[in-house]
């Protein structure tokens, strides 16, 4: 599986470096290196972009603002923010952001949020494939409820449930599998 990255930094040195980091990663593929945030908006329109390396201190758009707007597109690339201010950590995760590079990072680091980032699309190409597989077989779709659970879909027979518990946030599905439950994400 190859990942469709932009880079995007108004910092000459740091959008270098982390263009090379992608370009040296075998399974990432550079698909553009922006200066501003604006220009990635049609970037983003114009091509399939699975993953952007995120500065968040820009002028005109930052990358915390950038990443809100991805959010409501269709599109939606996930973002891997890449910033020398950690105050914005929390905030990151809030926009749903897969990992947070604090500035001076390696390539080591670097890495091991491009292996995160590559696990999550391998979970969401293995859900829509078991999806997919379950519709073609003809199955009742009434049988069995998908549940979002960390970063995949789990198929749950219906007539495996006992009960449903709601805990803000979450739904806890109790099954009748003695003590096993499993608790999904409700939005």
């Amino acid at each position: 599986m190859t990942l469709n990255c932009i880079a995007v930094d108004d910092e000459p040195l740091a959008l270098g470096l982390v263009s090379k980091f992608i370009e040296q990663t075998a399974f990432l593929k550079l698909a553009g290196k922006y200066a501003s945030a604006v220009d990635v908006l049609n970037a983003i329109h114009t091509q399939k972009v699975d993953l952007v390396f995120l500065d968040i201190q820009m002028p005109d758009l930052n990358g915390m603002e950038l990443a809100r707007v991805l959010d409501t597109s269709t599109s939606k690339p996930r973002i891997i923010f890449t910033t020398a201010y950690n105050q914005f950590a929390l905030e990151g995760y809030k926009v749903d952001a897969l990992d947070y590079l604090l500035k001076p990072f390696n390539y080591q680091e670097f890495l091991r949020a491009a292996h995160k980032a590559l696990h999550y699309f391998e979970l969401i190409n293995k859900s829509a494939t078991e999806i997919s597989a379950v519709n073609e077989t003809g199955q009742a779709d009434q049988n069995y409820l998908f549940l979002k659970v960390e970063y995949q879909l789990v198929r749950v027979a219906l007539d495996d449930i006992l009960y449903f518990e709601a805990l803000k946030d979450y739904v806890r599905v109790e099954l009748k599998n003695p003590g096993k439950a499993i608790l999904s994400l409700t939005a």
